[in-house]
């Protein structure tokens, strides 16, 4: 497995990298011990070098000592972020504020998924990301502009906010999203995007989706290119 270049470890890559710069930047308004944080994230970057120049096979990969800690530190680190919100009582106020939280449960999520990645799937870039069936539960248009929506959608566990230019989409729906970096469009935080378009069928399970339509699956690994591309 040439794993400097495989498409798993690059979005674990990028993930750390967005934790790192929004805490060398400060970028949390609410109260935390950043020393801690940045300990935490410097112990991790040296590990990853050693998960990257591995070449090993994706499962000994999973079971690096290395990988391991890595996953274990960024638990600690998300403990930390956690507590503090709950102890402070903090809420995101502003769409800056919200697309840094965004980005770091993002991370997050990106992370803690790495070894399961490694061990179920083979090295389609499409996998490397989070590919689930959702159910739209809410729309609405976005008045400063003529194509877009804001739906949001259920997996089964969480609510996501999805801007989509798609036409017609309707509460009840379900689709495939793509859990991918957070973006802003029009002072609102999109969570994931929604691929190919083509609603689901209605039995579908909500959740991961472990044989995803195949144009869902390119589309994925067209945005999981892009990833490798700012990467590499």
């Amino acid at each position: 497995m040439d794993t400097a270049k495989d498409a798993r470890v690059i979005v674990l890559e990028d993930a750390i990298r967005r934790l790192n710069e929004i805490i060398s930047n400060r970028k949390l308004k609410f109260h935390i011990t950043y020393s801690k944080l940045v300990e935490i994230l410097q112990q991790a970057g040296s590990l990853f070098y050693e998960v990257k120049y591995s070449y090993l096979p994706p499962e000994q990969v999973a079971d690096l000592e290395a990988t391991k800690a890595i996953v274990s530190s960024f638990a600690e680190f998300r403990k930390l972020i956690d507590d503090s919100l709950k102890s402070t009582g903090y809420k995101a106020t502003t769409t800056k504020e919200f697309l840094t939280l965004a980005e770091v449960y993002y991370s997050f999520r990106m992370i803690d998924g790495f070894q399961r990645k490694l061990r179920t799937y083979d090295d389609e870039p499409g996998r490397a990301v989070d590919l689930l069936a959702v159910e739209i539960s809410q729309t609405q248009s976005l008045p400063e502009s003529k194509n877009l929506t804001e739906c949001r959608c259920t997996d089964g566990t969480r609510i996501w906010r999805i801007i989509t230019n798609l036409p017609n989409v309707k509460v009840g729906s379900k689709l495939v999203c793509a859990v991918l970096p957070p973006v802003e469009m029009m002072n609102i935080v999109s969570e994931a995007m929604f691929l190919c378009g083509e609603p689901l069928p209605e039995s579908t399970d909500l959740g991961p989706m472990e044989n995803p339509p195949s144009t869902a699956l390119d589309q994925a690994r067209a945005q999981v290119m892009q990833i490798m591309k700012r990467m590499i």
